[in-house]
């Protein structure tokens, strides 16, 4: 069995996103205002995926474009999601889609892994609420 959930973003959001992480790892970023972003998708066997651009226009009126694989625009929008507590999973496939224009980051999760073997250390049968507690909190009791 398996879940999927998708999180879809603005343009604004994806912009975002990918500005504060370029700024975070401390890359290079052109300077101006970002006047256009475009996605296309990549179906050849070498680069599959969604290839973002981004135009960014400085005061002269020139333009500069920067070509982001899906891997990083994946890994901003990851990091756009951890800054606002958007709880994603750890053990799980992120991939990028677009849905209707929009870009889409999907989560997939395998439920079909073996469960985690939780081995007790040594508890009384018998044992109540109290061994469960701190030991802190057992003092009083």
């Amino acid at each position: 069995m398996k879940e999927l959930r998708c999180l879809v973003f603005t343009e604004q959001e994806v912009v975002r996103a990918v500005l504060d992480r370029r700024r975070r790892v401390k890359d290079v970023l052109p300077v101006g205002t970002v006047s256009k972003l475009v996605y296309h998708r990549n179906e050849g066997p070498e680069h599959e995926g969604i290839e973002t651009r981004l135009t960014i226009t400085d005061d002269n009126g020139a333009a500069t474009e920067l070509v982001l694989a899906d891997t990083e625009v994946t890994a901003a929008l990851v990091g756009y999601c951890m800054g606002r507590r958007i709880p994603l999973p750890v053990a799980s496939d992120k991939m990028l889609h677009l849905i209707n224009g929009a870009l889409t980051l999907m989560i997939t999760m395998n439920f079909n892994k073996a469960p985690r073997l939780v081995v007790t250390t040594g508890a009384a049968e018998g044992a109540g609420a109290a061994d469960r507690l701190s030991p802190k909190r057992r003092i009083g009791r």
